[in-house]
């Protein structure tokens, strides 16, 4: 009864939600790092415990809940990759596509069918290309099929990936689970150590701002700082 109350919630916000989807200014100019505040600048997850994380295997994780469908993660997408290019080591970043209405479902079956295939990063750049410049609709699943095929996916590949239905659906379960979990209200959302997050709305779109509050929370969770 739970979960069903919560997708109702869900659906009732969706349009405030995609309203975030479409604002981050990636020809911005850069913010000096500051002090940044909790409640302005970023928000803390619930429930969340805080666990220092020191000595040299320090891993901090995070994730970024997105879709090749958002106009947002498109426009974020250089800056970020720029981003993963410079992080440090002990940063582990994970992409989470998310689906805030029906026909983002087969863009994160694309997403998982990639990485499933190991060509996800090089396949990346090319989606949100086709999707947000071309004008393709890869959520029709002609399209698709098609558009792997093009990139040097075997057809057999693909389809047997894209019909490994247990797989894919774990998959897009823990998706669904994570998003709830962490209550993602916007597109692009960048989660820190599982206790802090980060969308445009906090940042004013600012895709610089956006990273230097992640790099600040980043150095919070490594030193097991609130």
């Amino acid at each position: 009864m739970l979960k069903l109350t919560f997708r109702f919630l869900w659906l009732l916000i969706l349009p405030v939600m995609l309203v975030a989807c479409g604002k981050v200014d990636h020809g911005s100019k850069a913010v000096a790092p500051t002090n940044f505040q909790a409640g302005k600048d970023y928000l803390l997850i619930p429930n969340s415990k805080i666990i220092p994380q020191l000595g040299p295997e320090t891993v901090v994780e995070v994730k970024e809940f997105f879709s090749y469908a958002c106009a947002a993660c498109y426009h974020f997408e250089p800056v970020l990759e720029k981003w993963l290019a410079e992080k440090p080591a002990y940063v582990q970043f994970e992409r989470i596509p998310i689906i805030f209405q029906p026909a983002w479902k087969n863009l994160a079956r694309a997403f998982y069918v990639a990485k499933m295939l190991g060509v996800e990063k090089q396949l990346t750049p090319a989606i949100f290309k086709t999707i947000h410049v071309d004008g393709q609709d890869l959520s029709d699943p002609k399209l698709q099929e098609a558009f792997f095929i093009k990139q040097g996916v075997t057809q057999q590949d693909f389809e047997n990936m894209a019909s490994f239905s247990p797989g894919i659906e774990a998959q897009l379960l823990r998706s669904d689970t994570l998003m709830q979990e962490d209550k993602i209200l916007a597109a692009p959302t960048l989660v820190i150590d599982n206790r802090y997050k980060v969308d445009p709305s906090l940042v004013g779109g600012d895709s610089d701002r956006f990273l230097q509050v992640t790099n600040y929370l980043i150095e919070k969770a490594k030193k097991g700082e609130a």
